[in-house]
């Protein structure tokens, strides 16, 4: 960048990062280009700024309820799987799980384009001004550190960009007015090469891990395991044909991670599984990598957004979970409820002896929210004793809510506002890269390998579930795996992308089911029903490009 300009920039890093405390200072004044490289503080601002722009599932469609109260419900892109229904009017319930999107009509798939090239031309910068940076202020070591950090963050972006859109212009360079504007697409296969080119390159110049004042930045296992998600992807059906090579790369780079190893599965408490979410402590060795978040300076709403209050019937809930989702959580022999040979599962008594998971991830009948015995029920007898979250628009769709990632609260003390949370968001963890590893080496072989058990019963021992049976088929084990990823990474807008490179259209367009429970004053009947039938044509496995970026760069467009 022309040391004749200026670029004018807040420092925002209280609003945006929740990096560290360190770096959680209020901004007074606008800064010019050139005094930030010549202050180490305001690099770090800069650096944490950066971290503190990239979305997630608990951020997407920031716009909130001021713009849009449509789109800030159900903006997680898990609304737009069978795992979740959504309120009627959202953009992603409107037009995806219809089939209706098109490349002018969505405003979240905006979003997405605009706010990850936002933090691509942030990383841009970093990488071109962090060399030069004199030593005084910044070490050498130091300065191969930020550069890696940004490196990676650009990476990360590229790639969510790939996994979305299918195809995106790759940029490496701080682009200015001046500069030609209109850049040709790379290939998914072409971006996934950039991935794994700036991973054997930079990877090393990271850190395994970091102080406490520095948790949150990235570090050469978060490096590693974007390139194990990035090889995993370009394997997978929707990218490739069945080639074991590419199978092949993506477990090396799985089992690169592992062998670091310093990642663990969280097991420190009696609710392993939903306690790691609120754990933002070194203790916690499963996240690898994360977006912070702190209170009260940068929380999220998340708790507003997705859970259920036992008085009003949880009005301002934007997700809902599926009887499609219930129903993938074993039972704790192991079994599926499908399985014919089940005899844990009772359709009359549908919540008991099941994956502890599913206690720690959804709001049924019975349970207890927030100091409350959750009620779904219909009475056909006495209307007066219908429970409060029935299954019906505006509550519990499907005669479920989620409860995995939300702090409960006392609702009497914390309304509105008061719902804010501070809880991270993993954009990857050890878990995720025990089942990509699964996932890859037995698409690699012939049948499944020890190594493949080990993996995925790694997974599975955490919540108490039994090892999987041996002698699996390919084929079987493949179907284990996709269930276990379901479960396990739950809310982590997996799901979304996962049934997209499997190109499993099938289920994409398989009709929503809910749980009905009624009272008659005896005992209670449980019906599964229909609510909502879904479309997918299979056009939009990857997502259109906004028209605006195709009207602004011809080039993009197919």
């Amino acid at each position: 960048m022309k040391k004749n300009r200026n670029l004018l920039i807040t420092i925002l890093v209280v609003l945006a990062s929740g990096c560290s405390d360190m770096l959680d200072i209020k901004p007074t004044t606008f800064i010019s280009d050139e005094a930030i490289w010549e202050d180490k503080n305001l690099i770090n601002q800069f650096v944490a700024n950066t971290y503190g722009s990239m979305l997630c599932g608990f951020n997407r469609c920031t716009a909130g309820y001021e713009q849009d109260w449509s789109m800030s419900w159900a903006g997680n892109l898990d609304a737009a799987t069978d795992d979740f229904a959504s309120v009627s009017d959202a953009p992603i319930y409107t037009q995806l799980n219809k089939d209706a999107i098109t490349a002018q009509s969505c405003p979240f798939v905006e979003e997405i384009w605009n706010q990850e090239y936002k933090v691509i031309r942030k990383c841009n910068i970093i990488i071109e001004r962090a060399p030069g940076v004199d030593e005084r202020i910044l070490s050498a070591t130091e300065k191969r550190r930020v550069e890696a950090e940004a490196r990676f963050l650009r990476a990360f972006c590229h790639f969510e960009l790939a996994r979305t859109f299918g195809k995106a212009p790759l940029i490496v360079k701080a682009q200015s007015l001046t500069d030609e504007l209109q850049v040709a697409p790379s290939s998914f296969a072409d971006i996934v090469k950039f991935v794994k080119e700036e991973c054997d390159l930079y990877a090393d110049n990271l850190p395994l891990s970091y102080s406490d004042d520095e948790a949150g930045h990235a570090t050469k296992g978060a490096f590693l395991a974007l390139k194990s998600r990035a090889l995993l992807y370009l394997a997978s059906p929707l990218n490739s044909a069945d080639d074991s090579r590419k199978w092949a790369d993506a477990a090396q780079a799985a089992q690169d991670v592992m062998d670091l190893d310093i990642y663990k599965l969280y097991k420190l408490t009696d609710t392993p599984y939903r306690s790691m979410a609120f754990d933002k402590t070194a203790a916690n060795k499963e996240v690898i990598f994360e977006r912070r978040f702190t209170f009260p300076e940068a929380p999220h709403n998340i708790h507003m957004m997705w859970s259920l209050d036992a008085v009003d019937a949880g009005s301002w809930n934007g997700l809902y979970p599926t009887q499609n989702l219930v129903d993938a959580y074993e039972t704790v022999n192991g079994k599926l409820t499908t399985d014919p040979t089940n005899t844990m599962y009772n359709t009359q008594d549908p919540y008991t002896n099941r994956d502890a998971r599913f206690y720690q991830s959804i709001i049924y009948n019975g349970s207890t929210w927030e100091t409350h015995r959750m009620s779904m029920v219909t009475n056909t007898v006495d209307p007066s004793k219908n429970g409060s979250c029935k299954p019906q628009l505006g509550k519990a769709r499907c005669g479920y809510g989620p409860k995995k990632f939300i702090e409960e609260l006392d609702p009497s003390t914390n309304l509105y506002g008061g719902y804010a949370q501070s809880n991270n968001w993993p954009y990857i963890r050890y878990a995720e890269v025990l089942l990509n590893y699964a996932e890859a080496k037995n698409e690699e072989l012939a049948a499944p390998d020890p190594s493949v058990y080990l993996a995925i019963n790694e997974v599975r021992s955490r919540s108490g579930q039994p090892d999987l049976p041996s002698g699996l088929s390919k084929i079987e084990m493949r179907e284990r795996i996709k269930n276990e990823r379901r479960i396990e990474l739950l809310l982590e807008e997996h799901r979304f992308y996962d049934l997209r490179r499997w190109k499993d259209g099938n289920v994409l367009a398989a009709p929503i089911m809910g749980m009905n429970i009624y009272d008659d004053n005896v005992t209670l009947r449980y019906e599964v029903s229909k609510v909502e039938d879904r479309i997918f044509n299979g056009t939009h496995y990857y997502l259109p490009i906004p028209l605006k970026e195709q009207e602004k760069n011809p080039l993009l467009k197919d």
